[in-house]
């Protein structure tokens, strides 16, 4: 043999590595390691998954309805003073309300005056009448009583309209003045 042939030799056949001969069987626990390895990383990556998904859709969920509370929430600060002003004016709209019918009340009283000094009977109905319609429109819910007072007033003017005008005058002047009052006690 020749070098040449000794080399070929050497290279073309594979050594065999020895193994050491054991009573113990390493495949088997290899295998069974490397599953429970794969297993727990299966495992882990799931729940790992798992928890970037919540935390995404948490996120995405979450940061909008966020931000909608507090732009909601500065909207409510915004309406809690204009709700007090509102209420506020719907009281005083109210007052104002009342207070236009008595001086509308206390204007047709001026002029049925003027009708009975001059004794036009048909004005002194036609005011009587108007009168009588704004007191069914009044309502003071601070003095309730009043309507009541007042019609009962008118009814005595009504009633000496047409016997007994010096009566008839004295009886409005007294229904004007309590209306003056009511005015007054309405400011």
């Amino acid at each position: 043999m020749t070098i040449d042939n000794e080399i070929t030799d050497n290279v073309s056949a594979p050594k065999q590595e020895e193994k050491p001969i054991s009573g113990k069987k390493d495949n088997g626990s290899k295998k069974k390691t490397s599953g429970l390895n794969t297993v727990v990383r299966q495992v882990g990556f799931a729940f790992l998954f798992f928890l970037l998904g919540a935390l995404i859709v948490g996120l995405v969920l979450y940061l909008p309805t966020n931000s909608d509370l507090k732009a909601a929430e500065a909207e409510l600060d915004r309406l809690y003073p204009i709700e007090s002003d509102y209420a506020d004016l719907v009281v005083e709209h109210e007052r104002i309300g009342e207070q236009r019918i008595v001086y509308k009340i206390l204007a047709n009283a001026s002029q049925m005056h003027v009708a009975l000094v001059n004794e036009d009977k048909n004005r002194i109905t036609q005011y009587l009448g108007y009168i009588e319609d704004d007191l069914e429109n009044l309502s003071i819910a601070d003095f309730p009583e009043i309507t009541g007072s007042l019609q009962e007033q008118l009814d005595k003017v009504a009633d000496k309209r047409l016997s007994d005008d010096e009566g008839a005058i004295e009886a409005l002047q007294l229904f004007q003045n309590d209306l003056l009052l009511l005015i007054d006690n309405l400011e």
